[in-house]
């Protein structure tokens, strides 16, 4: 008896992050060809317009150009880090959500206004989420950002290499504007959600959520968030395949800077602050929604199973 409570009280435990890890799985293999076309774009120093030198235009066209000149291999490039990347940071993420959440709840100024509640635990679960992810989404930038035939031909070995010639802090590039980012991002992300669900309830007279709520709640909550900390997931990319140049002599002019400050500071000189800080917005906000409301979508009916199981 005791043996079979224990297995209970383990299995209450890890039963949120398993959904977390599993619904970001199914998503990221979704949403990887839209990644893939934000990440080209955003590394893009030449304008997104039809000029000389510019090689991606738009959403449609950088993957229209991707699949013509990669195969439908390159739309998914990187696709293995990615989806660690997505295993780590759904663990990490609703796991430490999850936690924090259900300890928020007996504070009492949390008890009594459950959106700061949301929009703290968020907060906190995103930054935890995203710093043990962060290495695969430094080889996941630097595998769709490299040169066909040159760079990394596979995640172990672009992990090796990076810790090798950058050690550690190469790993980690781009971890500060990340969290700065990241942050924010996920407050926004669990805040917008539980105000749209709620409202939605109260309107409705309904008592539990639906599954079409759940996963247009989670669609505004993606969209909201993304486009306010947009600039910062730019500014992320661009640091991440800083000491990378000598692997990625095709894609135009290679984008150099020393930190989040410089990176913004030349971003915004060279490119505008508009048309540059949001080079790749449309297919980023639309693959932030869908990929978000699907993740939430899963991992709520994920939960439910195992929260309905037998074990």
């Amino acid at each position: 008896m005791e043996r079979q409570e224990q297995k209970i009280t383990l299995f209450n435990t890890i039963k949120a992050p398993m959904a977390g890890a599993f619904s970001g799985c199914i998503t990221r293999a979704i949403t990887q060809p839209l990644d893939c076309s934000k990440v080209r774009l955003q590394l893009q120093v030449e304008p997104i317009a039809n000029v000389t030198g510019a090689r991606y235009t738009g959403t449609w066209q950088t993957l229209f150009a991707i699949f013509r000149d990669e195969g439908v291999y390159g739309l998914w490039k990187g696709h293995i880090p990615a989806q660690l990347l997505s295993v780590f940071y759904g663990l990490g993420q609703f796991a430490a959500y999850d936690q924090l959440n259900r300890a928020g709840r007996h504070i009492k100024i949390f008890h009594e206004h459950s959106d700061m509640r949301h929009f703290i635990c968020g907060g906190i679960a995103g930054a935890i989420g995203n710093t043990v992810s962060t290495p695969f989404d430094v080889v996941r930038t630097r595998i769709i950002a490299q040169d066909h035939g040159r760079g990394y031909s596979s995640m172990t070995e672009g992990l090796k290499s990076i810790y090798l010639k950058e050690g550690i802090r190469g790993l980690f590039r781009g971890l500060g504007p990340s969290v700065l980012q990241v942050a924010p991002l996920t407050a926004i992300q669990f805040w917008s959600y539980n105000v749209v669900i709620e409202a939605a309830l109260e309107y409705t007279k309904q008592d539990h959520a639906t599954p079409h709520l759940i996963l247009f709640s989670g669609m505004i909550g993606g969209i909201v968030s993304k486009t306010a900390v947009y600039p910062l997931d730019l500014c992320k990319k661009r640091l991440q395949i800083q000491k990378f140049q000598q692997s990625r002599t095709t894609y135009g002019e290679n984008f150099v800077c020393k930190g989040l400050l410089d990176c913004l500071k030349r971003t915004v000189t060279r490119e505008g602050w508009t048309v540059g800080l949001y080079k790749g917005l449309w297919p980023s906000v639309f693959k932030s929604g869908l990929a978000t409301g699907l993740h939430f979508f899963m991992y709520e009916e994920l939960l439910s199973y195992f929260n309905r199981a037998n074990f």
